[in-house]
């Protein structure tokens, strides 16, 4: 017989309240068995399919096993709930003129008219994005514009384009960057979510001085703020490569760095670093994995503090509603030789690889070279890193100064094999702290 709409409002009545006593971690949870009365079951005897049904959300994906090559049981993750929360600011990009008269090569990098109130002029690029400079005219800022000529540099940077850096200096505080995608790249749906990604990072960073103010966003554009001075031109000058039997030579009569900064200065500049991934790994409504820490990701402020930028690399880390954890996640073929070890494989990651990689700057610092100095090959140096082997480091290091023994001191720590063994960046910070406070 047919069942009343009394009873099928008691029904649902019963099942809403059982629905809301099951927890969040889900030791078990409520399923129809296509009847009337629901069901209840354990979590880890549950299908893939079961899970499917019971997780009809769109920031929930399940996968069909864990994400590690070994466990075959299904897994439930849920997105941050910041992670689609982003702030487009289109009217104002609508305003910025890029000057590209029937897109002339010669005319593009060229300023546009006084008059207006900005000057945009083409600074560089990268492989999938253009950088513009735009650059408030000078009557905007009076009683700032006459003291640029007194903020110059006095001394040299260090970089590449030392009269380019010099010019920006004492513009940077009416000046901002704007990144727009490369002419030759499609506007393809998994572009604008890179770019939407570290439109979002950027701007839940806002608060941390150690992380690149974001300005605006609009479809696959950022503008930012302005951080004028190369830090990696400083730290590894020139290619930073060099034979084995050259590094000997050089060195025979003591240890000599390439780079310039004093030993106080590089226990510094590692701490910078360490507390801005810190302010990623430890945001408080999830952790941001930035998943492209290399020194370029850095640049140095015109009075001298450390940024970290570039973030569409970055990955912001799902929470396991079955374990009450963070689940691992892939980030596809791992490329270059800054990686961790585990990225080769591609699965099982977290937020370790940012140690990982952090600790491959530290041995820029130290020395001015790159980890794997003496050789181009990527593919060598991946075997070598998959197969546990790591830079050379020269044990002279730790008699040269207090401060150099302390970095090569925190290297085996952030460099185990194995991400559960590795020092975590809050740990690394910890270290840092204490090295320049004894």
């Amino acid at each position: 017989s047919a069942v009343s709409t009394d009873d099928e409002k008691t029904l649902q009545k019963n099942l809403s309240e059982k629905i809301k006593n099951v927890k969040g971690n889900y030791p078990e949870y409520i399923l129809s068995d296509g009847g009337m009365m629901p069901m209840k079951q354990k979590a880890e005897d549950a299908s893939y399919r079961e899970l499917l049904h019971y997780y009809d959300d769109d920031r929930v994906e399940v996968f069909k096993r864990l994400n590690d090559g070994e466990t075959v049981e299904p897994r439930a993750c849920r997105g941050a709930e910041f992670e689609k929360i982003y702030f487009p600011t289109c009217n104002n990009f609508h305003e910025i003129d890029l000057g590209r008269p029937y897109d002339d090569p010669e005319e593009m990098p060229k300023p546009r008219a006084e008059n207006q109130l900005a000057k945009v002029r083409y600074l560089d690029h990268g492989y999938y994005r253009d950088v513009w400079v735009v650059e408030d005219n000078p009557w905007i800022w009076p009683t700032q514009y006459i003291k640029e000529k007194d903020n110059k540099p006095k001394e040299a940077l260090g970089v590449i384009d030392e009269k380019g850096t010099a010019d920006l200096i004492p513009k940077a505080y009416r000046t901002m960057v704007l990144k727009t995608l490369r002419y030759q790249h499609k506007l393809k749906e998994d572009s604008f979510a890179e770019i939407q990604l570290e439109a979002i990072i950027m701007e839940r960073m806002t608060k941390s001085p150690r992380i690149m103010d974001i300005y605006g966003h609009c479809g696959f554009s950022v503008s930012a703020e302005l951080v004028p001075i190369e830090f990696e031109e400083r730290v590894v000058p020139g290619e930073g490569m060099f034979t084995l039997k050259e590094e000997e030579e050089r060195n025979k009569n003591g240890l000599r760095p390439h780079n310039t900064f004093t030993a106080e200065e590089k226990l510094g500049f590692a701490l910078e670093m360490a507390e801005s991934i810190a302010d990623l790994h430890g945001y408080e409504d999830g952790i941001i994995v930035h998943d492209d820490v290399q020194l370029c990701q850095w640049m140095t402020t015109p009075d001298g503090k450390l940024k970290l930028g570039d973030f569409n690399r970055a990955t912001i880390m799902t929470w396991d509603e079955i374990n009450g954890s963070y689940c691992k996640f892939a980030n596809g073929a791992a490329f270059g030789n800054y990686r961790a070890p585990e990225e080769f494989a591609a699965i099982n990651l977290d937020e370790q690889i940012d140690t990982f990689s952090f600790c491959n700057n530290i041995y820029a610092l130290i020395t001015g070279l790159w980890n794997f100095y003496d050789t181009d090959d990527d593919g060598e140096v991946h075997k070598k890193l998959i197969g546990g082997d790591l830079a050379f480091v020269d044990p002279r290091w730790k008699d040269r100064s207090y401060e150099e023994r302390k970095l090569v001191e925190l290297l085996p720590k952030c460099w185990a094999y194995d991400p559960d063994e590795r020092i975590s960046i809050f740990d690394a910070v910890k270290y840092l702290r204490q090295a320049i406070d004894e």
